[in-house]
Parts: C-alpha cells; structure tokens; sequence
C-alpha cells in the first residue's frame, strides 16, 4: 500500500519533476547526451501501471496497432471528468539497415476508473510504408518497435530513448508486396531499363499501386502436400489440405467438396489417421497463436494481435491467395457474451521466417453506443476473441474450440456519452472542431491540449485551412436522418448552412465483414445525409466527419449542427454551440546580411558576418536562425545578441533560446494570445572554423495554428547567400 502511494504521488508530480531535470528519473543515462544532469531517482522503463504488450500489422490495410494494458485502478491523474493523463505509443521501423525510421506516434486517455481488471487498449497508426518488393521477391519483414510512455510522447526520430513508465518491444511485421502486374509495369522503369522522367515515375507509382489488386490464384495442393512433408511435422499433410476436409465436414453432402477430396488420393493422405485431431479439436497453437485483443476507444474497433509462427503451412506463397487469420469477437457487458462479428487477416508461406515469428493485426468495428453510460459514468467489459486458422469460428458460440488457434480475453473500457447528452434522447453533439476535442477549445475560439491526432499538441492555438467538424448523432433509433451544419463568420449578420458537396470514407460491417469505400456527400438543399450508425447493416464515417469547413476570413467563428428526419421539417434536435477561431494569415519573415559586401557578399575566414532579421506571425510559435551547409559550417559559431519584440513586454517574450554552434532556436509560446506577434533583432556568425565554401543563412518560422487538422504550424521561411574564402 505504501508503494502504491509512493508511485501516485511520483506520477502525480512527474512534469514538474522533469521541469527541474530532465533526467530526474534517470531514463536519459543511456542516451550519453552532453551535459546531461545526473539521475534523483531510478525508475527507467516501470510497467507497474501501464505495458505495451502486442504490436502487430495488416498488411492489407498498413494499419500498425498496439495494444497497451492499464494495470491499475488509480495513478492516471485524475477520472474521466478530471481530464486523467496519456498515454503516448511511438513506432518505428528498420528495414533490415539497421537504421530506425519514425513512423508515427498514437496515443489514447488514461483514468482513474477504480476498476480492479486489467484493461486493455488498442492505439493503430497509417503506416506508409518505405519498401515494397513483388510477391516471387525476398518478403519484406521490417522489426517494428514500439515505445509505450505515460504522459510525455516519446520524442521523435530517438529510436533509443526509454520511457520512465511504460516500456518498449520489437515485433516483425510483413509488408503487403505488389501484385505481378504492378511489377511487370514498373520494374523496367525502377531499374534503369526503360527511362522515365523521375516525376512521372513517381506519379504512375501512386496511381497504380491505388488500383484494387485482383485475387490471386491458390498454390496447387500438391505444391503444398510437398512442402509440409519437408517440413517434418506430423500434421504438416492434414494441415494442407484442412480447407477442403473442413468443408466436408460442416456439409458431407457438397459436391464440390467431395470433388475436391478425390484429390487427396494420388497424395498418399489417409485421413483416418488423424481422426482424433478432426474429431477433438483442442486450441492447437503450433501455427499460430492469438496474444492480445483490444479495444480501440475512440474509434470503437476491436483489435486482434496474432503470431505466426512457422515458414509454410498458410496454403501459398506471396503469389497465391493464401489463407486466413480469422477472429471472432464477443463482449460481455455483464449478462453474458454477445457476438460482435468475425475478421479476418490474410497471411502466407514466408521464407525465411524471422526468429519471433510474424505478427499480425486484424480489426472490427462496432457500435457500443446502447452501451455507453451518461457523461463521467464508465463502463466495463470482458472482450474475447477467437482465433480459427482457414475456418471462421461458428457464430454465437463463445466457448468455441477452434483445430488451429486459441482464445484470449481481457476487459475494455466503455466510455461513457459526452458531456450533456442524456440517454435515449435523440442528440446531435460537435466532438472535434480541426481534430481538436471541443472540451478543449476555450470561449475565445483557441485550443490547448493534446488532439485526436497525434501530431497535434495545442497550446492557445487557432485554426486554419480545411477544419473538419466531426460528431455523431446519438440515440438514433434506426430512423433515416439529415444534418446540416450552421456557422457564422466574424463578419455574418446570421448563421449560414454549409452546403459544399465533400467525400467521405464509409465503413460498413456485414456479418462481421468490415469493408471502406468512397462516398461524396451530396446535400438536398442545406441537409446532408447522416451515414446510419448501427442496425443489420452497420455503417459510420471514418473520423465521424460531418463538414470540411474553409473559412474565407479570419476570426471568431460559431457553429451548430442541426437533425431532422430526412426531408421532413421542422429539425427535431440542435447541437450546443461550438465557437473556433481561424487564422489562415501565415507568418512573414525576412532574414538580411548587413556587414561588408551584404546579400551574396565574399568574407575571409575567421571575419564576423553579421545581419538582421524579423518575423511577423499573429500566433507566434517558433523561429530557427541557421547556417547552411551544416556540416561545412561547424567551426563557426552563431549568435543572436538582440531580439526584440514588438509591443508590451508581456507579449511573445523570448521563452525558451537553443541551438547548435550554427543554429539558434527561440520559442514563443506564452499562453497570452495578441495581433502584435512581432519580433526583430541582429545575428553575428563568427567564420572561425569554418570551410571556404558558399553558404546561406536561413530563417524559418511557425506559428501555433492547427493546419489542416492534421499538425500545428503554419510555415514561412527567407535565405540569403554569402561565400566564406580561405
């Protein structure tokens, strides 16, 4: 008990440690970076609370998951109405170079729920991924490691850095490689044979690779009868042709299943000897093996991490159709499992096969809104998966015994509706505002905190370019529904509908199939129809996207969305108001050599070159003075001896001044938002040191917008030139 304390209270004053030293817990000593403070206390990699336990990839969907355990009751800052903490998952990938490429960061809320099960959490990011080989080619298995750390996102491109609490692992993944056709097409070009202008190439590669890839043909039984002799395994032969004997055995009077045995006996397969594996299936996990299921909480998708384990014995190659990884999903809300849907993951005979194994992902969507309490109440339940090689699981049966695979359980958070919607009253609620929770957008229109996407981290930010408005409709009933979506600029006398047509991505799950596809959402005069969330036939919009707004000044902008049955008035329900500020004004910037010859000027080495520089930027956010190119620059030493901003001293100050000898950062964050984002001031770059060469210097800036919905920063940059002779 008093361990426990000892740890709420160190997390509870985590930042503010790491503020006096960044190394306070001693997870920085590895790292040997130069001044580095020695350590106050030792917890490096603690997996008391929290632990990343699966990664795993579908390479149909490049879709990179994790799945993390919450492992204690208390210690994440706070219950849901107190904002709790995160929980931040890095990835990275080495292609077999040794060099680790950053691949994204993912993160989800921790609270403090009381509950006393373990709660497992599943967190994806896009994956993109640098190579691809054709099927008949060496595969492409990349190691992915995952860095799980409480509360502060591991930072990027430091594939070595270690988290005070949380932890790391590394799992082999398989690229998804082009289907022949795209090889045969591209091949001549990427190797040199035919020349291509490198543009063109590179555009008929998007293009082509965005055409759907046909089935690929199944690897002869016999092919596959072969390879499991070879392989010494007594079940190798039963394993090949399972498929077609599990047909048989779910319906003795298919035809075609019984056309396909005859097959077997120019093979040499008597099937009596492996009656009691048919007969007695028993959670064989030889071939693969089910580690982790999740919940992804704010996409409501299960996840599914699975091991395979073997070269052969997934009926193909790269270049056949292979088999399938299916799981069959059941939650228990506290009556009882209830069968969610079965997916799947296709996988293949891979040689050679990494030490570990590989490790795949496969999801499913699904709508828990009737399970959802009212705001600050959380919900719990058991969630299994069922994992069957080749066979789906039979609907329905959680106790299901699959012949290959195995089971696994845990428990998921339900999160409760949002704040001020009541249930079983039909509700249109505005969650996000440019991928930034509303709850976290104060009444002046700017945003602070983290955003659902990951590269976002607010602070008094606006918001510029495309502004997705995203939110739901809860409590439907099933009914045919239309939204509009109402705003009103700084200079609107009233409240506009918006009425641009704009796609959507559409996920629709059938039977436990989950499939995407494109939809433009075309509006009937200001209504807009809203995508059904649930029945027999579920469907919902990927980031529940209800308008991609453009605003066309700046300033304070208010908006609400309003429903009403599809073609009927009067609207049956309006949103609370929702208020945003847009900035779409970028930064300015000018950077200007003033000593000797100026702009393009000739200095000796060892001669201080000197000038001046300024920014305008309303939202000010950063700005880098630096000498280019670095490596040839590094005798030199740049210095900044004034910079001033303009108007009160209380605006933009200067908070933070770091740099290298040949580039000087200065931060501008200050939390007192004003239109006099001003700042100007001198630099010096002694040469001493430095190569005769040609050089520039650069300023580059940005501001604290959220672009896009996507990253914070609107960019501006100036260079000029100067050589440097010996």
């Amino acid at each position: 008990m008093e361990e426990d304390k000892r740890g709420i209270e160190l997390r509870r004053t985590f930042k503010r440690q790491l503020l006096t030293n960044p190394n306070y817990f001693g997870n920085l000593t590895d790292l040997k970076l130069p001044d580095l403070p020695e350590a106050q206390a030792d917890i490096v990699s603690n997996t008391t609370y929290e632990e990343l336990t699966c990664v795993g990839l579908n390479p149909d969907t490049d879709m990179l998951t994790a799945i993390v355990q919450i492992k204690r009751a208390a210690g994440y800052l706070g219950d849901i109405c107190e904002g709790g903490s995160r929980e931040y998952v890095r990835f990275y990938l080495d292609y077999g170079d040794g060099t680790w490429v950053d691949s994204g960061l993912a993160s989800f809320e921790a609270h403090d729920l009381g509950f006393d099960e373990d709660l497992c959490y599943a967190v994806s990011v896009a994956l993109d991924p640098e190579r691809r080989t054709c099927c008949d080619r060496e595969p492409v298995l990349p190691e992915v490691r995952a860095i799980l750390s409480w509360n502060i996102a591991p930072p990027a491109n430091t594939p070595n850095w270690l988290p005070v609490w949380g932890n790391r692992i590394e799992r082999h993944v398989q690229i998804d490689p082009r289907p022949p056709w795209q090889c045969w097409i591209l091949e001549p070009f990427e190797a040199g044979t035919l020349k291509i202008d490198p543009s063109i190439l590179e555009l008929l590669q998007k293009q082509i690779t965005q055409i759907p890839k046909p089935p690929l043909p199944p690897q002869p039984l016999q092919e596959l009868v072969q390879i499991a002799r070879k392989a010494d395994d007594k079940l190798g032969p039963m394993r090949a042709v399972f498929p077609i004997v599990a047909k048989l055995a779910e319906d003795d009077t298919d035809i075609a299943a019984h056309q396909a045995l005859k097959a077997l006996a120019p093979l040499e397969i008597e099937l009596s000897q492996f009656n009691e594996f048919l007969l007695t299936p028993n959670f064989n996990t030889t071939y693969e093996e089910l580690h982790c299921v999740g919940l992804d909480r704010d996409m409501t998708t299960l996840h599914g991490v699975v091991q395979v384990k073997r070269p052969s014995g997934y009926s193909g190659n790269l270049c056949s159709q292979g088999s399938r990884q299916y799981i069959a999903f059941y939650l228990d809300f506290g009556s009882g499992w209830e069968y969610q849907g079965t997916t799947w993951v296709q996988v293949h005979d891979i040689q050679p096969m990494p030490q570990g194994g590989l490790w795949y992902q496969a999801q499913l969507k699904v709508d828990l809104d009737a399970e959802r309490r009212e705001w600050c109440e959380a919900g719990l339940a058991r969630i299994r998966g069922i994992l069957s090689w080749s066979v789906p699981p039979t609907p329905n049966q959680p106790n299901f015994i699959p012949h290959w695979g195995d089971r696994e359980d845990c428990h998921i958070e339900v999160r409760p509706l949002p704040e001020g919607v009541p249930g079983g009253v039909l509700t249109p609620v505005l969650q996000s505002i440019g991928s930034m929770p509303v709850n976290l957008i104060d009444g002046t229109g700017f945003a602070t905190g983290p955003g659902i996407v990951a590269s976002i981290n607010a602070e008094d930010s606006p918001f510029g370019g495309t502004i997705n408005l995203a939110g739901e409709v809860f409590s439907t009933g099933g009914a045919a529904l239309e939204y509009r979506v109402m705003v009103r600029g700084p200079s609107d006398a009233a409240f506009s509908a918006a009425t641009t047509s704009f796609g959507v991505v559409v996920n629709t799950v059938t039977g436990g199939s989950s499939t995407f596809a494109n939809v433009t959402q075309t509006p009937n005069g200001d209504w807009f129809p809203y995508i059904p969330q649930s029945g027999a036939v579920s469907q919902s919009v990927v980031g529940d996207l209800l308008y991609p707004f453009r605003a066309t000044e700046d300033g304070l902008h208010r908006v609400y969305v309003q429903v009403r049955n599809a073609g009927v008035m009067p609207p049956i329900a309006t949103s609370a108001l929702e208020v945003f500020y847009v900035n779409n004004t970028r930064p300015s910037v000018d950077v200007e050599i003033t000593s000797g010859a100026g702009n393009c000027g000739k200095f000796g080495v060892g001669e201080v070159v000197s000038g001046s520089f300024s920014m305008n930027a309303d939202f000010a956010d950063f700005l880098t003075i630096s000498v280019t190119p670095g490596p040839e620059a590094g005798g030199g030493t740049l210095v900044i001896p004034s910079a001033v901003p303009a108007g009160p001293a209380a605006v933009f100050p200067i908070t933070d001044l770091s740099g290298t000898s040949t580039a000087v950062t200065m931060r501008y964050r200050t939390g007192v938002l004003d239109t006099t984002g001003v700042a100007a001031g001198a630099w010096e770059l002694d040469t001493t040191g430095m190569e005769p060469c040609g050089y520039n210097i650069r300023i580059y800036a940005e501001d604290r917008t959220i672009v896009n919905s996507a990253n914070i920063g609107w960019p501006a940059s100036d260079i000029e030139g100067f050589c440097v002779d010996g």
